[in-house]
């Protein structure tokens, strides 16, 4: 199964995090001319952290922003590896946004699957505005080469297991939700992550992160080769 090849964006290095800031700024304030609030989900990784702090920076009538996560670990909020951690020192924090607009992965649960389902219960019935990123192995979100999530079409929030690398257990939005979404931004730097942007971009559909379609690709130039 194959699709035209996409045209991403390809980005200076030493502009990607301001394209991608002024990016999100743009749909949010597209979404906020229509709309009373508009939903904004975000990932994790050191990609996307620099351009959620420029983010922070653009004037937005942020009381109006609903965030809510693209994956999570399942770690406490306050862990390393967490995403929400993660957000929240860049972007959270310096806009001051109220508990009641972010609706974080309850990582630290030990039931696994009721927090995955619980989370389903507070997501919107289409997010306005996402980004995602790609792993060296084609994923996106934490939805892996290979796993049964590929297969999902009823639940829109899953945990999953994979030994990609630690810690194992995740929860993730499906393609149902990704696929479905208003804006897409599909963020991506690095040398190491050429082949399979190049692979994404030629529709090989074993990679998880070429069923995202709607996706505006941002790489850098060792991304994008």
């Amino acid at each position: 199964m194959t699709r035209p090849t996409l045209k991403p964006l390809v980005v200076p290095s030493d502009k990607l995090t301001l394209e991608a800031s002024d990016w999100l700024a743009r749909e949010l304030q597209k979404v906020l001319a229509t709309k009373q609030r508009v939903s904004l989900a975000l990932s994790g990784g050191n990609t996307p952290r620099p351009a959620y702090s420029l983010l922070a920076e653009h004037t937005l009538p942020w009381e109006r922003v609903d965030v809510y996560f693209v994956d999570e670990r399942f770690v406490p909020p306050d862990h390393a590896d967490s995403n929400y951690r993660l957000v929240k020192e860049s972007l959270l924090t310096p806009l001051k946004l109220a508990d009641s607009q972010v609706f974080r992965m309850q990582g630290e649960r030990e039931d696994r699957d009721a927090a995955a389902r619980d989370y389903e219960k507070t997501l919107p019935a289409k997010l306005d505005v996402v980004l995602i990123g790609v792993g060296e192995d084609g994923h996106t979100a934490s939805l892996m080469p290979g796993h049964p999530a590929l297969q999902e079409r009823a639940r829109r929030v899953l945990a999953v297991e994979q030994s990609a690398k630690p810690p194992p257990w995740r929860m993730t939005l499906t393609f149902p939700v990704l696929q479905g979404a208003g804006a897409v931004l599909g963020l991506v730097a690095g040398e190491g992550k050429r082949d399979a942007m190049r692979r994404v971009l030629q529709g090989d559909m074993q990679l998880p992160a070429s069923h995202v379609t709607n996706t505006q690709w941002m790489l850098d130039p060792a991304a994008g080769g």
